[in-house]
């Protein structure tokens, strides 16, 4: 396999400390990296909970584009990135950044886009900073990070994270005109949320899911703390309720209350 593992998602900030206000003191997340660029003038935060991890990018003055950025993954050990690289360029796969020193003088990465338009950044180096067993007091699992695909590129999409990427199938959810399919590698999962007819998204990274005990009761943890939440509706797939909010800049956080996508609909 050429990855080791999915390293985090990134989401660009207007305001580090705001950001953090809300994932690190609300959600309870744990800062497990805090970093700075060589030159001082870039500021990445890493932030986990559960298991996933969240990187945190400060944005420049005046910047619009925020939010969701990239998803990134680690190589595995004895994984050229150069060589990596080079093979995805053959199989058609568009480079927006080339292998290089990462800005924070940790190892190298690239950055690459799928048929989704997705952004993917590939990391060589030793990393050892997820906590393992992290506890949260909110959420029970970071259940998936979901990306919107397209009439045109569903099967391309699939046969990436399956064949390229090394991922498995953890779960297929589907009804008419709508097909969620969850891809994992270990504990971390992608989500390729297709439905009928739906056009390229100029943000094809849709948002951060979290599962919870109860949407009922996030949302009122949440209002307590000043965040204004929507009431929450059941699922498309039925069974379960979903509340989707936007963080500071932009981005959509889920949380539902199914059970693990192990236990969901097991018949």
């Amino acid at each position: 396999m050429k990855i080791k593992e999915l390293n985090h998602v990134a989401i660009r900030v207007a305001d580090m400390e705001k950001s953090l206000a809300l994932y690190k003191e609300v959600l309870g997340g744990t800062i497990i990296r805090d970093a700075h660029s060589p030159d001082g003038k870039g500021h990445f935060v890493y932030v986990q909970i559960v298991d996933g991890v969240i990187e945190f990018i400060q944005g420049k003055p005046g910047e619009d584009n925020l939010g969701l950025q990239h998803i990134a993954y680690l190589t595995a050990d004895g994984t050229d990135l150069d060589s990596f690289a080079a093979e995805l360029k053959e199989k058609g796969y568009h480079f927006t950044v080339e292998p290089k020193l990462s800005s924070s003088g940790d190892g190298r990465l690239c950055f690459f886009e799928d048929t989704s338009g997705a952004i993917f950044e590939l990391i060589q180096r030793n990393e050892k900073i997820r906590i393992p067993d992290l506890k949260n007091p909110h959420i029970l699992e970071f259940d998936h990070i979901s990306v919107r695909l397209h009439d045109s590129n569903r099967e391309k999409c699939n046969a990436f994270y399956l064949d390229t990427m090394g991922f498995k199938v953890r779960r297929i959810l589907e009804k008419p005109g709508l097909v969620m399919a969850y891809y994992s590698w270990g504990k971390d999962t992608l989500e390729t949320l297709w439905r009928e007819g739906m056009d390229k998204d100029p943000k094809p990274l849709g948002h951060i899911a979290f599962r919870v005990e109860s949407c009922a009761k996030i949302k009122s943890y949440l209002e307590s703390k000043g965040y204004t939440c929507p009431e929450p509706k059941e699922s498309g797939m039925g069974g379960f309720n979903i509340m989707n909010i936007k963080g500071p800049d932009g981005e959509t956080l889920e949380f539902l209350d199914r059970p693990s996508l192990e236990e969901y609909k097991k018949s």
